[in-house]
């Protein structure tokens, strides 16, 4: 479980984060939802524990900044990309922690090869990953953090390269982790895939938190509205699912 409690970010003379207090549920996934600068992608890196705060953050009672003993891996929207490097061999990174470089077992290289397939990168994974195609990218990112195992993944805005069907496939992969107590936190522009997938949404406006809860509540509420300046409708297919679509 993470406990965020008082959680204020400050970059230069900018207050990003604003006296944040949520609790994230262990195995359960968690979406940050909100407009462009609302402070998603920062709230996101202080519970990885790259970013300085005030307050407290903590992973299972442990403040997480700086914290190197967790097993938390992490999906940014615009990765820094290692030339010379195939996709095998990028991928393979993930294992590096647990194998060391160059040394990893055959357990491990037999997992890489299940991962590229299970992505759809198995057929490339010969290829220099500066080659690939911004989706194909943002597939080698999501397998070189399923590869490592994680006990938490952290993902920003995981689908924004991707087509829609695999936008779906990749998410459906993701969602399995739940299943393997895995915990699973993610921002989300595309609020309809936030509402499938997620099991709690939280909604942020310019650093704060205006609702946190389930996600079939939250697509209903009043506060996702006023997020998107009530530019956004909501409506419920037959099916019972949510979809939320701009007004023109």
């Amino acid at each position: 479980m993470i406990e965020i409690q008082d959680l204020t970010v400050r970059i230069g003379a900018t207050e990003i984060l604003k006296d944040l207090n949520l609790t994230i549920a262990a195995n359960n996934w968690t979406c940050f939802v909100g407009p462009n600068g609302a402070g998603k992608t920062t709230l996101l890196k202080s519970i990885l524990g790259s970013q300085s705060y005030a307050g407290s953050l903590k992973d299972d009672g442990v403040e997480v900044f700086n914290n190197h003993d967790r097993n938390v891996a992490f999906v940014p929207q615009h990765p820094q990309i290692p030339v010379g490097m195939s996709v095998t061999e990028y991928v393979m990174l993930g294992r590096a922690k647990r194998d060391g470089w160059g040394t990893e077992s055959k357990e491990s290289r037999a997992l890489v090869v299940d991962t590229l397939k299970l992505t759809g990168l198995y057929g490339m994974q010969n290829q220099f990953i500066t080659r690939l195609s911004g989706g194909e990218m943002q597939r080698a990112l999501i397998a070189r953090a399923l590869v490592q195992q994680p006990e938490l993944i952290l993902l920003d805005e995981p689908t924004s390269a991707l087509d829609l069907h695999h936008q779906i496939a990749v998410l459906n992969k993701i969602e399995i982790l739940k299943e393997r107590e895995v915990t699973i936190i993610s921002t989300m522009h595309d609020i309809t895939l936030a509402a499938m997938y997620a099991d709690q949404i939280v909604v942020m406006k310019e650093g704060r938190i205006l609702l946190s809860g389930a996600s079939d509540v939250v697509v209903h509420s009043d506060q996702l509205k006023e997020a998107f300046e009530n530019r956004i409708n909501v409506f419920t297919l037959d099916s019972g699912r949510s979809v939320i679509l701009p007004n023109k």
